[in-house]
């Protein structure tokens, strides 16, 4: 017993420092302060050969689908003075259907460091050019070279050719510096941690394939093939008989494949971290709920970065639309250009709601219109401001009150009644507490009472009679 814990927890150990040995040696390599274009030298291997490595792999698929789905699902809209709403709504649908292969093109770029696309144009009936297509060539993103002055060369069979960026080509660069023209590519960052998951899944098929079945190992003093015959049918469901001297045992390798499946997580995470800013909830060994809000902020903050290249790739296609047209088909009018933005969402700002309400709360301060539209975000016609009732004084309220009493008061309230106004009179003449005070003291509160309680008196003796004597 004492043997097998032992081994147990040295084998923890051992899983343990491989994970933390892969984790530093992934740190160094990506947190050696070298930009991507380096780091891809020291990988010693092409851009496209890390490209194609990086941009197949399922987890990596993976957080490039939940991109593709925060960027379809983000709204946008097109805007400019002085146009025309039929020719914006028919760029719009051009636009719109092509918006699959521009998210397309803000992946590659990410991940490659720049991404290039040949604009298909249509003729319509009425002489308006529209965009029919987007062709992509991240297949031959080999041939094609930026350079620091922002144009594209290709390299084909003739030689050298200077593109047109300007209404042919897109040419979409992931934050473009003088030294590395070609923009950072977050694949670079990637390889080493899809590499790790590539070959854990080789170790692992070859440790299942070594010791996920058992060995059988006999020891006999006899003829030993004949007893390989005999162990054969034994496995076979037989049976085998043993001389005193001889042995059959079951060798089984206790090791599980733990360690591939914390690599892998490990890799994941990482993976993860690069393109959304956060780790899934399913590779997660461990969190809290703090650590969790602030990873979806991230994600956010990442999902927006996403959005600021997404918008540049359409504003490139919106402006060669208006360049074509305005030269060879239906000119498009506007003034100053159109646009394309992604609408920003009111967020709520609960620190500022909470002081609003305080001020809000002291009857003093009454917000108008402005501040629901330009802060609340609220559209105009979606809300209307009601004008509050000015409140009445706690003394006019109480004068009110008793100068229409009920219909029928009973003695407590006949007697009470001119106890109260006597007090409120007193109270409407003082300036101060102390005046009030004063008047209080002066006062007679028993004044008038006697008529009143001889008439009770009074009635009580007649209800008395009355009852003695057997009336009803």
């Amino acid at each position: 017993m004492f043997g097998k814990s032992k081994n147990k927890k040295s084998e923890k150990v051992r899983i343990d420092t491989l994970v933390a040995d892969t984790a530093y040696a992934l740190d160094d390599f990506m947190s050696s302060g070298q930009s991507s274009a380096e780091l891809l030298a020291k990988l010693q291997l092409s851009r496209k050969q890390v490209f194609e490595a990086v941009n197949f792999d399922d987890e990596v698929e993976s957080c490039k689908e939940d991109l593709r789905t925060a960027m379809m699902a983000s709204n946008w809209r097109l805007y400019g003075d002085g146009t025309d709403d039929a020719q914006i709504d028919r760029i719009y649908r051009a636009v719109r259907r092509q918006l699959e292969a521009f998210i397309e093109l803000v992946l590659t770029a990410r991940l490659n460091g720049y991404a290039v696309a040949r604009y298909i144009y249509k003729v319509e009936a009425d002489g308006f050019i529209t965009l029919e297509r987007l062709a992509d060539r991240r297949d031959e993103l080999d041939k094609y070279t930026p350079r620091r002055d922002g144009t594209l060369v290709y390299q084909g069979e003739s030689g050298e050719e200077l593109l047109n960026t300007q209404v042919l080509h897109l040419l979409l660069i992931n934050r473009p510096t003088a030294q590395n023209p070609a923009g950072e590519l977050a694949m670079a960052r990637l390889y080493p941690a899809v590499s790790v998951r590539s070959n854990g899944w080789l170790y692992a098929h070859q440790f299942v394939k070594r010791y996920a079945q058992p060995y059988m190992v006999g020891k006999i003093n006899g003829d030993a093939k004949s007893f390989v015959g005999k162990l054969y049918h034994f496995i076979s469901g037989g049976a085998l008989t043993l001389n005193t001297d001889e042995s059959v045992e079951l060798l089984q390798n206790t090791a599980n494949g733990e360690a591939f499946e914390k690599l892998e997580r490990m890799a994941n995470a990482r993976i993860q971290k690069v393109l959304l800013g956060k780790v899934k909830t399913s590779d997660l060994a461990h969190s809290s709920r703090a650590a969790q809000e602030t990873e979806e902020a991230a994600r956010q903050d990442r999902i927006s970065a996403y959005l600021t290249l997404l918008g540049l790739a359409v504003q490139h296609a919106v402006d060669a639309l208006v360049a074509v047209n305005a030269a060879y088909g239906l000119a498009i009018s506007n003034e100053g250009g159109l646009w394309f933005e992604f609408e920003k969402e009111a967020e709520i700002d609960k620190a500022r709601a909470e002081r609003d309400k305080m001020y809000a709360d002291t009857g003093q301060v009454r917000f108008t219109a402005d501040y629901y539209e330009q802060v609340l975000g609220f559209e105009k016609e979606h809300f209307e401001l009601v004008q509050p009732q000015a409140p009445e004084s706690a003394h006019a309220a109480l004068s009110l009150k008793l100068a229409n009493p009920a219909p029928v008061l009973s003695a407590d309230q006949t007697m009470m009644q001119p106890k109260m106004s006597a007090i409120l009179s007193a109270l409407q003449a003082s300036e101060s507490y102390a005046d009030f005070q004063t008047a209080l003291d002066a006062l007679d509160l028993s004044e008038g009472d006697m008529p009143i309680i001889d008439k009770l008196v009074g009635q009580n003796v007649r209800e008395w009679v009355a009852g003695s004597e057997g009336q009803p």
